[in-house]
């Protein structure tokens, strides 16, 4: 698998930063910064799973959100929510910012916790008692745009809108409240940058996979959204972005080949699809010829030391406490499978019918559209 470090959503999100004259942290992209120039008010639109090809897949070349459309980026590695949207958020790599999957292995706590809610990704246990800090903000403390820019330019207000019940006091409704959260956000200041989120289509997506009406349906509703919100406030330009793309996805669960699951010390972590192994001292090399004869056509497998050599989760400084997170191998999907096992993951429940994560162009590919350039 190639490694897609550059023109990605940390690159993005450097040339948010460097067009309200805040510091950077890595390249920025050219094609946007040369888009950005002029414009005081900024709105950053993620629709969560809306990449390359969910669009292309349910929208009209001729449609508003294609025929808007400048240029193609990468996501980050993994292509996921957890470690995408906080690149875009901070300018910074996933192994910089230690979101590098959904959950992720904790020497401190030895289980895989879900960095969103702090909780024990196998077992559901809530880690923190009410009112501690969530881990996240513990051990991987993130500056994030907002911040950056209002520290560099005190002319500039951002804004941070999120869908109800993400954020607590965000729009429920896309088509009502979203519009009007944006539009009053505009509307009060004469240079700002919001960032909107939006969960949808990759919510319906996992449930559904990525061929269903509903799903056709959620895509035309976020264009409805940026064709209404944008004509509301002609003096600022949106920026339509997502967080990866989506595939259609069938799982194996390890726990059929008993004499690979034996050689494993730790519950998988990670994600489905980019799943990390620990495995028991002194059998590695026996792992890794056995993974490869069960699944090698289905995956990637990379060693640690591969891992960190090839920067496989982006350039820069490693946040503290981030190695120990990575275990003896990292499976990488090249086709729609994920994997998991079954005595551990009492979360799995309800069975996905479409993911990301994985190794392919249709989870890595996100197309920019730009509005009122």
């Amino acid at each position: 698998m190639k490694i897609y470090n550059e023109n990605s959503l940390t690159n993005l999100a450097n040339s948010i930063l460097k067009h309200f004259g805040a510091k950077t942290y890595h390249d920025t992209i050219p094609e946007i910064d040369e888009v950005l120039k002029g414009h005081k008010k900024v709105v950053a639109v993620l629709f969560d799973g809306m990449g390359q090809n969910i669009v292309r897949k349910h929208l009209k070349e001729d449609s508003f959100i294609r025929s808007h459309y400048l240029t193609t980026i990468n996501s980050t590695f993994p292509p996921t929510t957890a470690a995408a949207t906080t690149a875009f958020l901070t300018g910074k790599y996933p192994i910089e910012t230690g979101w590098i999957g959904w959950d992720t292995y904790f020497k401190d706590y030895d289980c895989n916790v879900i960095l969103f809610r702090s909780t024990n990704y196998n077992t559901g246990e809530r880690l923190i008692k009410d009112g501690e800090k969530e881990i996240a903000d513990v051990y991987y403390p993130t500056q994030k745009l907002f911040e950056l820019i209002e520290k560099a330019n005190k002319d500039v207000k951002t804004f941070c809108i999120q869908r109800y019940p993400i954020q607590g006091n965000g729009p429920k409704r896309l088509l009502s409240d979203g519009i009007k959260q944006v539009t009053d956000a505009m509307r009060s200041c004469d240079q700002c940058f919001a960032y909107f989120y939006w969960d949808s289509p990759d919510r319906e997506m996992h449930d559904l996979g990525i061929d269903h009406w509903k799903i056709r349906y959620q895509v035309k509703k976020a264009q409805r959204f940026l064709k209404k919100v944008a004509k509301k406030n002609p003096d600022a330009l949106f920026i339509l972005l997502a967080d990866h793309g989506h595939i259609n996805y069938k799982a194996f669960d390890i726990c059929e080949h008993p004499d690979l699951f034996s050689l494993l010390d730790k519950p998988i972590s990670m994600e489905k699809r980019a799943a990390s192994f620990f495995v028991k001292e002194g059998k590695q090399a026996e792992f890794a010829e056995l993974f490869n004869k069960y699944y090698g056509d289905y995956f990637e497998l990379w060693s640690k030391k591969e891992i960190l050599e090839k920067k496989l989760f982006g350039e820069g400084e490693p946040a503290k406490g981030v190695i120990d997170s990575f275990g003896d191998y990292l499976a990488i999907s090249t086709r729609e499978y994920g994997i998991y096992d079954s005595v551990n993951t009492i979360q799995y429940g309800r069975p996905f019918k479409g993911h990301h994560a994985g190794g392919t162009d249709a989870e890595r590919l996100i197309d920019i559209s730009i509005f009122n350039k």
